[in-house]
């Protein structure tokens, strides 16, 4: 029924854009690179990959994994010094908070 009336069923996983998006942000490989690619994998514990687009679950990853290791989260927000850029990935600062 559900593919009958074009639900996608493919899962698109997040954790090569997580990769790319720590990098971007100049986090170390080791610490939260590491810790936001766990995350992205404990993600799929949850419902968030059916309610959320890959690009938005990639940055919430890298910012949360930014939080847990005291490093500057103005790498990760919108129009930050940095790396992540909410249009360029067609999602907005809202989606990614969760609201």
């Amino acid at each position: 029924m559900l593919e009958s009336s074009s639900f996608d069923f493919r899962a698109r996983h997040p954790h090569e854009l997580v990769i790319k998006l720590s990098k971007s942000c100049g986090f170390d490989r080791d610490r939260e690179g590491r810790t936001a690619y766990n995350l992205s994998l404990d993600m799929y514990r949850t419902f968030a990959p059916l309610k959320q687009t890959t690009p938005t679950m990639a940055i919430a990853c890298v910012e949360l994994a930014a939080r847990l290791h005291n490093r500057n989260t103005d790498l990760v927000s919108d129009g930050g010094t940095g790396g992540i850029i909410y249009k360029k990935w067609s999602t907005t600062r809202a989606v990614v908070m969760g609201g």
